[in-house]
């Protein structure tokens, strides 16, 4: 399902806009900003956010999936259809070669007593340096911290954003109160700049409760 705006309305408006509905100034600059999630939502909240992973996969490129779609991972408990999914966007997204592996992870982001945000992610792991793959496959380790701790140079390509249905999210999300409500949200690519090369694919949503302040007297939109 598209993000709401779509892409093409970010084109035409280039700067923040007070005409999208239900996105604030605030949360276009979230939206569109390439700063570490984990960082913005310290910032925003004022409380240290951890990543709990849901799902951790490592598979190879050429790993048939479709005959363990009904099980499950000891680690996670999450069905391998889901990964599937991932493996398919994979190839399309991330140039995946058949000697390749990657890396699929469905993450909470929380603070002291609420999750901010989720995210689902798929990373090629063997475009990394060694000691980096080995710390993401083998670990519940940050992407974006363990990157930036490592020196690893990365950039990312906005793919979407704007607002989406919570989905099967809602239930996690603070403040969200059906699966039907639209909250905010984006997807990019992350590249490695000295090569070029596509990195990883990342979807982010975010909890409305995020952006809430105290109302403006002047009425004005943030």
């Amino acid at each position: 399902m598209p993000w709401t705006p779509a892409l093409a309305d970010w084109r035409r408006t280039k700067g923040a806009t007070d005409r999208l509905v239900g996105l604030g100034r605030l949360e276009q600059l979230v939206l569109r900003g390439d700063g570490l999630t984990t960082t913005s939502l310290e910032v925003l909240t004022g409380e240290q956010v951890t990543a709990r992973p849901l799902q951790h996969w490592v598979v190879a490129a050429t790993d048939d999936l479709s005959g363990a779609a009904g099980g499950a991972n000891p680690y996670t408990g999450t069905a391998s259809l889901a990964v599937a999914a991932e493996l398919r966007r994979a190839h399309d997204v991330l140039e995946l070669l058949p000697e390749e592996s990657l890396l699929v992870r469905e993450v909470l982001l929380r603070g002291a007593s609420q999750v901010w945000a989720t995210s689902s992610v798929s990373c090629v792991l063997d475009r990394l340096p060694e000691t980096v793959m080995r710390t993401l496959s083998t670990s519940e380790a940050p992407i974006g911290r363990t990157l930036h701790e490592a020196g690893v140079v990365t950039s990312r390509k906005l793919t979407g954003w704007g607002r989406r249905p919570a989905g099967r999210w809602a239930n996690q999300l603070a403040g969200v109160r059906s699966e039907n409500e639209l909250i905010p949200g984006r997807e990019y690519v992350m590249t490695l700049p000295l090569d070029g090369r596509p990195l990883g694919y990342f979807v982010e949503w975010f909890s409305p409760a995020l952006f809430e302040a105290p109302s403006d007297p002047m009425g004005r939109n943030r």
